[in-house]
C-alpha cells in the first residue's frame, strides 16, 4: 500500500490543479490502494516514488480512466473527473477508510480517451510508439484528437489551416524535448532515452 502523500510546493501561488482525495482500491479482498491523498499544482513536477508493488500503476490507472477506484475522487482543474463509492458487495467487504464520504454520489467512471481529451495522459514502462513513423508523424498523429476536421473536410481538404496549426505546434513540442533535428527519422531508431522524451512530446 502506499501511504499518504501530500506533495505541497510551499507557499505555491498557483491554484492546484489535480487532487486526489481518500483514493482507494480493494480488488478479491485485497488492498491494493488505501485512502491516498495528492495534490499537485500548476507548474508543479512530482515524483509518485515506491517499491515494486506498492500501488503507483494503479493509482495512475485511476487517474487515467483504465481502473475504477473503489473509493475516493479524483478532481481536475476544478472538476470532479472520477469518483468511486463501495457498492453492491463490497459495501459489506470494504474495510478501507472513508467508505460512507462518497455515499450517496453517483460513480463518475469515464473511458481513458475521455480522460485524455481532458488534458491528462500517461507513458508506458515499455515504450508504446508508432514503430512504422516518423518522428514528426508519432506527434502529429496524437494532435488529430483535438481536430475539428471532418471526413468531409479532410476529403476535400477545406482543413488546410487546421493542418498548418497542428503540424507547427508538432514542431514546437518537438523542439521543447530537442527532437526537432530528428523529425523525420523513423521513431524506433532512437535511442532509448530520446524515445522516452517522444512519447512525453506526443
Amino acid at each position: 500500500m502506499i501511504p499518504h502523500l501530500h506533495p505541497h510546493a510551499g507557499n505555491c501561488e498557483h491554484a492546484c490543479c489535480l487532487k486526489i482525495e481518500h483514493l482507494s482500491v480493494h480488488i478479491g479482498g485485497e488492498t491494493i490502494l488505501d485512502n491516498i491523498d495528492l495534490h499537485m499544482h500548476c507548474g508543479q513536477m512530482v515524483a509518485l516514488i515506491g517499491p515494486n508493488g506498492a500501488g503507483k500503476t494503479t493509482a495512475f490507472n485511476c487517474v487515467t480512466g483504465v481502473y475504477q477506484p473503489t473509493n475516493g475522487v479524483v478532481t481536475f482543474e476544478g472538476d470532479v473527473i472520477v469518483r468511486g463509492t463501495p457498492k453492491g458487495k463490497m459495501k459489506k467487504e470494504y474495510a478501507g477508510e472513508n467508505a460512507q464520504l462518497y455515499a450517496g454520489q453517483s460513480v463518475i467512471d469515464p473511458t481513458p480517451d475521455e480522460i485524455t481529451k481532458r488534458g491528462i495522459a500517461r507513458t508506458f514502462q515499455n515504450i508504446r510508439l508508432w514503430k512504422s513513423m516518423t518522428v514528426f508523424e508519432n506527434v502529429l498523429v496524437a494532435k488529430h484528437m483535438h481536430s475539428g476536421s471532418s471526413y468531409f473536410s479532410a476529403a476535400f481538404h477545406t482543413n488546410k489551416a487546421d493542418e498548418k496549426r497542428m503540424r507547427e505546434e508538432t514542431m514546437a513540442l518537438l523542439e521543447e524535448q530537442g527532437l526537432d533535428k530528428y523529425k523525420d527519422e523513423i521513431a524506433t531508431s532512437l535511442p532509448y532515452g530520446l524515445q522516452r522524451r517522444l512519447e512525453i512530446a506526443r
